[in-house]
């Protein structure tokens, strides 16, 4: 193991706006290789209700007459590995993973039957100790199909969304798929009539899914991303699409700590927040030096209700200064432009308005992405992604700084008992009766309890909340909205 320092943290609970912060220190960084494998990356994390880290990706053997490989893993908050997830397919790629109410994970991404075959998207079920309990595979011969982001809804079931029908020319048509509980397909969705189209990033919300998309259909012409709202049983609902992002591609999206949605573009990177229809409320861009190259990756809630971005920066000073020699350059690399050239991890947090609170790279001496952030439940983050052809996660500390409350704020909030096990209390006082929002939200901006609304008169209420039986241990916090105000505290919840 390659930690730099190792800090163990008691649990820190981030219940505040934020003003002034630092950005975080860098605690440890850790690479990641297996014997006779070639490459390893890290795509998506999730936290398990215990801590852990659930990872999906790929470490591919090739010096097996039969490719053999990994595509998901889990290692524990300390970055060691805990057990790996063999691939049940000749290669499969990991790109988005779901952890389970009773603990199991679900993965999507692509892969292939055998050598030279068409790509092919699977759903892969995973039980707790890291083995397989199912595969399913979703393949039209000669074509590519990919899996990008994965949601699981509340009968068990799951919802996928990526590409299909690719060729190598194309990549095809935007795609959804429906499965049940064992990944057998309930109705499939597909749309597209530009050369570029894909389902991003799905999501569960309302009783609708929510679909991050590029590619045009009969009712969204423009060829950038679009916002596409369907029912359970497939119906389309309605979408957005935002002509002002012609030629950028989608990246990442959340749910917003207020309502709506938060997401951010791939190319040109901006941050978003739209509201229930998906219409624009605001949009920020998320900045970097001038003659920077650059792309966004992740976007996740925090538990303030901020939000922590990722991705990677790459810097293109210009030519190279005849008076300097290539070595006092970033890596002395030289291209054949005379220009340095050279990528780093990026890691951004906003507060609930978008507003820029830090945004700092990740200064190595190699290329390195972070393709996922999140924040941990004990404080801090995490990121990972790859570094010169190694899987790649780095630990960041809590911020430090002026934190502090809105002081012209009247409204207050308090939930207890915190830690929590089954009722939890929200307390809160008003300086004269409103229209009141509780929303319950996990670590990544899903909904698990309300939104439950109600007037409440001027002084002090109270609101219980009872934890449904199959909700998970773990961190979550607590949103009340007024027509004026929000607020937002953080809570355990301990099984």
């Amino acid at each position: 193991m390659k930690h730099l320092i190792i800090l163990t943290g008691t649990l820190l609970l981030l219940s505040f706006l934020s003003y002034g912060l630092d950005p975080p220190v860098k605690l440890w960084e850790e690479w990641y290789s297996f014997p006779n494998h070639s490459g390893c990356f890290f795509n998506d994390i999730e936290v398990t209700s215990s801590g852990n880290l659930f990872i999906t990706g790929a470490s591919t053997d090739f010096s097996n007459p039969d490719t053999i490989g990994y595509c998901a893993f889990l290692l524990d908050p300390d970055g060691n590995v805990l057990w790996t997830v063999d691939y049940t397919r000749y290669s499969m790629f990991g790109q988005d993973g779901v952890i389970l109410p009773d603990g199991s994970m679900a993965i999507t991404g692509y892969g292939q039957s055998a050598y030279g075959s068409s790509r092919e998207l699977f759903l892969m079920k995973i039980n707790q100790d890291g083995s397989s309990a199912w595969t399913r595979v979703f393949d039209y011969p000669s074509t590519k199909e990919a899996g990008y982001s994965i949601t699981c809804l509340p009968d068990g079931g799951f919802a996928v969304c990526g590409r299909v029908h690719g060729t190598g020319i194309g990549p095809g048509l935007a795609w959804i798929l429906r499965t049940d509980a064992d990944g057998d397909t309930l109705w499939t969705r597909e749309w597209g009539a530009s050369i570029e189209n894909y389902g991003q990033t799905i999501l569960f919300d309302d009783g609708e899914l929510v679909v991050l998309t590029r590619g045009t259909d009969d009712t969204l012409t423009t060829q950038g991303p679009h916002m596409l709202f369907y029912d359970l049983d497939g119906n389309y609902l309605h979408g957005t699409d935002y002509p002002e992002l012609y030629y950028i591609f989608p990246g990442d999206m959340c749910t917003a700590s207020d309502s709506g949605f938060i997401f951010v573009t791939k190319t040109f990177p901006s941050i978003s927040h739209t509201d229930q229809l998906g219409e624009i409320m605001w949009r920020h861009s998320i900045e970097s030096n001038p003659n920077d190259e650059n792309e966004g990756f992740c976007i996740r809630q925090t538990m303030d209700g901020g939000y922590l971005f990722s991705g990677w920066d790459g810097y293109f000073p210009g030519p190279l200064d005849e008076e300097l020699s290539e070595s006092d350059y970033p890596l002395g690399n030289q291209s054949p432009e005379n220009t340095v050239d050279y990528k780093e991890g990026w890691l951004v947090r906003f507060d609930a308005d978008g507003n820029e609170l830090w945004n700092f790279n990740n200064v190595v001496s190699h290329d390195n992405f972070f393709y996922s952030c999140v924040q941990l439940p004990q404080g801090g983050y995490i990121t990972g992604g790859t570094w010169g052809g190694s899987g790649y996660l780095v630990r960041y500390a809590p911020e430090t700084g002026i934190s502090s409350s809105d002081p012209t704020s009247f409204l207050t909030l308090e939930v207890s008992p915190n830690p929590f096990s089954s009722v939890l209390s929200a307390s809160f006082s008003l300086p004269e009766e409103n229209q009141v929002t509780l929303t319950l939200y996990d670590l990544y901006g899903r909904t698990v309890g309300g939104p439950m609304n109600g007037s409440y008169p001027g002084g002090a209420s109270t609101i219980e909340w009872i934890a449904p039986s199959d909700l998970s241990s773990g961190c979550y916090f607590v949103r009340l909205n007024t027509y004026d105000e929000s607020v937002t505290k953080s809570c355990v919840f301990i099984r």
